[in-house]
């Protein structure tokens, strides 16, 4: 089946990832200098969300050349998630420090130390991973893509069918995907299935956030629970990373004290706030695993999920077929693209070698 350009996903695709990729350049300094593990944060969801929309209208922008662009976004993003988990890891073993006692401090302390060391150990591959982003040229190209089409915003029919489908099959597709996951949630025990599910509700608010726009309230009160569910669920995850980590590090700790001091009497002093640390984690996760059963039984007794599966219906089915007028207006909108674009390379190589 040949593909189809269709200018108004051209210009709702370049005007959505334009925001996306001016917020991860934004960040890229300050992820260099390491001084605010805020710009961590944000560039990390920038380059997250770029992701999300690249498979949605990178076809309809750039061709089998956004497969490219996805490939290159992939290490910066893989980098910049090992350094944010690191500092969430930090921020929170740091607070829980604060109001300690002895003989509480000296294991908690001594975490705190090896995360820190951690964190500064993985900065370097942070460093490789933006240098080879920007060396690659992919933000320059992807910007220069974006260009022609982001000038047309005005002109954007966001009642447009094939904008509406779009939208439409793509949000089913990951509402689908997500409320696959509704048999788990009585089931605290199955630990790879929630995580599955953080990363389903993550992967559908994006999805929304990139079609939100079309609707009326912005989709404002779907938007509070996706936000809210991949919030618990993570703070679950947290919860499951620290009741694997904390055994092995205290296995670590005592080896490497029987090695440097030819026993293991200084590690004893760890034992008790590395203990306490551990105890608060599973309480924790008790707590908020309560919290999120208790918060999706009240999202499934108010119909949420079936409202917006209503809403969406209601927006994103087109009932009739499009008047001529706005089909001329997008041709020509594309042949004026078409010629603001910069000539491709390859086909002026191929086209020179036709010639000879």
């Amino acid at each position: 089946m040949k593909f189809k350009a269709n200018p108004n996903l051209q210009i709702y695709g370049a005007v959505t990832m334009m925001t996306h990729l001016t917020a991860l350049v934004q960040e890229m300094e300050g992820v260099r200098l390491a001084r605010d593990i805020e710009a961590v944060h944000r560039m990390r969801v920038a380059s997250r969300r770029l992701r999300a929309t690249l498979p949605l209208f990178g076809q309809q922008l750039a061709g089998k050349r956004h497969l490219v662009w996805i490939k290159a976004m992939r290490g910066i993003t893989r980098a910049l998630g090992a350094a944010r988990d690191s500092d969430v890891q930090i921020e929170h073993v740091s607070k829980f420090l604060e109001p300690l006692l002895p003989p509480n401090r000296s294991g908690v302390r001594r975490l705190l130390l090896r995360l820190r060391q951690q964190r500064l150990a993985l900065q370097p591959q942070v460093i490789k991973e933006l240098n080879k982003f920007e060396k690659s040229g992919v933000v320059a190209e992807i910007a220069q893509k974006l260009a022609p089409f982001d000038i047309y915003r005005d002109r954007l029919d966001v009642n447009d069918p094939g904008l509406l489908k779009l939208a439409n099959q793509a949000i089913h597709t990951r509402l689908g995907e997500f409320l696959d996951f509704d048999a788990i949630v009585d089931q605290p025990e199955q630990i790879e299935e929630l995580h599955a599910m953080r990363i389903s509700a993550k992967r559908l608010r994006y999805t929304l956030e990139t079609f939100a726009s079309l609707f009326d309230d912005g989709l404002k009160n779907y938007l509070k629970a996706m936000r809210s569910a991949q919030d618990m669920l993570g703070a679950i995850h947290d919860c499951d990373v620290w009741a694997v980590y904390i055994p092995q590090f205290m296995d670590e700790e005592r080896l490497r004290t029987a090695e440097y001091f030819g026993s293991v009497r200084t590690y004893k002093r760890l034992v008790p706030g590395l203990t306490l640390y551990q105890n608060a984690r599973r309480s924790e996760r008790e707590s908020m695993y309560a919290t999120f059963r208790g918060t999706w039984a009240g999202w499934k007794s108010e119909s949420l999920w079936e409202n917006l599966t209503a809403i969406l219906e209601a927006r994103l089915t087109p009932v009739v077929e499009p008047p001529q007028s706005p089909v001329e207006n997008a041709a020509e909108i594309s042949a004026q693209v078409e010629a603001a674009l910069p000539e491709d390379p390859e086909q002026k190589s191929a086209a020179s070698s036709e010639t000879l």
